[in-house]
């Protein structure tokens, strides 16, 4: 849609808003600061950059929560000023060009940087001052969050404050040092106190480096740059993963691209399997990450002892492993890896000092067969399908059968029709090999909560306007992370505000992330799509 059409469409709905408020003649001082809020974000979504500044100034005099009531005739002035940003003619190459955003610098495949941080403010402005040169920020204000992100997305650096409202910093540093040594984790320690001894103290916990804060963003920028190409380079030379043993994605994907070489020439097949521990989130909240991080360690020596010896085996991401069986037959490594679920059921694994742990696994399994390039895709269709239908048993693809895709059901809530027209356009040109993508509209918090919206065995990414009537955008979140497990849904508020308290609101009531309107549709979607292919791998 050309920008002069969803121009057209943002000054019919301006003139009802307008019509209504006459015909009631007062308005709540809120409802005022809702329509300034609602068409702030609209207007720089898009293109309307001079009225989207225009209302960013006029919210100062307005309250969100006021509900004095304001004669409309006394709005006179104020509704002029609006019909004069739609009444302004545009050039004609503008008026039919399409919303496009600027040449995206990213890629769902870039470097993520996890920031701990207790001050939001400060960790806002790193997100503000990364994102627009092509590094994903996202942000944990304490370190239980931080935590679960580290180990959920699997940044690519850590910058992490020493003073956390939970926990120690250089105590989190030291655990996520520990953890992130296999892949040559970068680890800043950031503090006000730029004593010596935290100096030495951040070396000893096993950071990489101490910044001292304020940070010098003329050094700091080029700094993170030389440190995230240091690591790059350094594990294009790294082919086992030393948390297990195994090999790990970069040995996979040459490993998986010699073997369909091998077949193509010779005609020879291989079998893929994708294995992933059942219940693995339940095992680190409950016993914690060091526990977690022992049991992936005892099931990859437990696979490598009992595999072939012309068998490869390799951490694919996470809790989720691969085998790849040369001149094996599906049926054939479904038997094997059946033995393997067998051995599993008799062993126990002394780890946590109350009680020793048991682990199931479920198991995805795929032939290569000539000219055909999606044997990952396959098997892993084959190991959500064995999730589907209980867990701990191995599922072979076939075809017609087992040809399912994971469900990411992408829910749109914002009371702005325009914004979910845009954001919905862009997400249904989205042709996803991973998931089966599902795009669901609601006007408002109330119609999401009221709705029946939630399937357990899928995943949802929820885009959440923060001001909303009827319900509060902050409102529908505690619900949602109230009434519902976390690990399949995502959260990014939407918001037009950019304050620390705002930041910290979302934050701390369970978002996972957050996207300051006004904004590129299409920016939205590339920044879901990196969320989504590391918290749903």
């Amino acid at each position: 849609m050309a920008q002069t059409d969803y121009k057209a469409l943002l000054a019919t709905r301006m003139e009802r808003d307008f019509s209504k408020w006459a015909a009631q003649g007062t308005i709540p001082e809120r409802e005022v600061y809702r329509f300034l809020h609602t068409m702030k974000g609209t207007a720089g979504t898009i293109g309307m950059m001079e009225l989207s500044e225009f209302c960013a100034r006029e919210l100062d005099a307005f309250s969100e929560h006021n509900t004095e009531l304001l004669a409309v005739d006394s709005l006179a002035g104020f509704m002029s000023s609006f019909r004069n940003y739609f009444a302004a003619d545009e050039p004609a190459s503008q008026q039919e060009t399409e919303l496009e955003a600027p040449e995206s610098k990213t890629s769902s495949e870039e470097a993520l940087v996890l920031v701990i941080d207790s001050d939001a403010e400060f960790a806002a402005k790193l997100k503000e001052t990364l994102e627009p040169k092509g590094i994903p920020v996202v942000i944990a204000l304490n370190g239980q969050k931080g935590t679960e992100l580290f180990y959920t997305l699997h940044p690519q650096m850590v910058l992490l404050d020493v003073k956390l409202p939970d926990v120690d910093g250089f105590s989190l540093a030291e655990r996520i040092a520990e953890a992130g040594r296999s892949r040559h984790l970068p680890l800043a320690i950031m503090s006000e106190d730029d004593r010596i001894d935290h100096h030495i103290r951040a070396m000893e916990v096993g950071a990489t480096d101490f910044l001292a804060k304020p940070l010098n963003m003329a050094y700091f920028l080029p700094y993170l740059a030389n440190r995230l190409r240091g690591q790059e380079i350094i594990l294009q030379d790294t082919r086992i993963d030393e948390l297990t043993g195994a090999g790990n994605r970069q040995a996979f994907d040459e490993v998986l691209l010699q073997m369909t070489n091998l077949a193509e020439r010779t005609g020879k097949p291989f079998t893929l399997a994708l294995l992933d521990l059942d219940h693995f989130k339940k095992i680190n909240d409950d016993h914690g990450h060091s526990v977690g991080d022992e049991v992936l360690r005892s099931f990859s020596q437990f696979v490598l002892n009992l595999k072939r010896e012309s068998d490869s085996f390799f951490r694919y991401g996470g809790e989720e492993f691969a085998l790849i069986l040369p001149e094996t037959k599906p049926q054939e490594a479904a038997a094997f890896i059946d033995r393997l679920h067998k051995a599993l059921s008799e062993t126990e694994f002394a780890i946590h000092a109350n009680a020793p742990i048991r682990l199931t696994f479920s198991a995805g399994v795929s032939e290569y067969r000539l000219k055909q390039e999606t044997i990952v895709n396959k098997a892993d269709k084959a190991l959500y399908q064995a999730k589907r239908n209980g867990r701990n048993q191995t599922m072979v693809y076939e075809s017609e059968e087992h040809d399912l895709k994971r469900k990411l059901n992408i829910v749109i809530v914002d009371d702005d029709s325009l914004v979910r027209k845009l954001v919905a356009k862009q997400f249904s040109n989205w042709k996803a090999e991973d998931f089966d993508i599902q795009i669901e509209e609601y006007a408002d918090g109330l119609a999401l909560v009221d709705s029946d919206w939630y399937r357990p065995d899928e995943n949802y990414m929820i885009l959440l306007d923060g001001v909303m009537p009827k319900m509060d955008g902050l409102e529908v979140l505690s619900h949602v992370r109230s009434q519902y497990p976390h690990d399949n849904i995502v959260v990014s508020m939407l918001t037009s505000r950019n304050n620390e308290s705002d930041i910290v609101l979302a934050l701390k009531s369970g978002a996972d992330d957050y996207i300051v309107k006004p904004f590129y549709a299409q920016e939205v979607v590339a920044r879901v799509q990196r969320l989504t292919k590391r918290m749903f791998q």
